[in-house]
């Protein structure tokens, strides 16, 4: 399912096109962020703030950006 990374009260989340929400995203999480033009694999984790983590490092959260889970 593709939907738009979005901040939803107290945590990241996911929007999907439907209306529905993913309910909320945790540490550890894991899912698919679409990020400068090719899918990247990623990891949700907190430090600081909220971070992604993937192969090469770690970037911060592009909220709006396409997700796929």
């Amino acid at each position: 399912m593709i939907g738009q990374l979005i901040w939803n009260h107290d945590r990241p989340d996911i929007a999907f096109d439907t209306g529905a929400l993913y309910d909320g995203l945790h540490c550890g999480d894991c899912f698919q962020c679409r990020v400068d033009e090719r899918w990247l694999n990623v990891r949700l984790e907190y430090a600081n703030d909220w971070v992604l983590i993937h192969s090469d490092g770690s970037i911060p959260i592009r909220y709006g950006v396409l997700v796929r889970i």
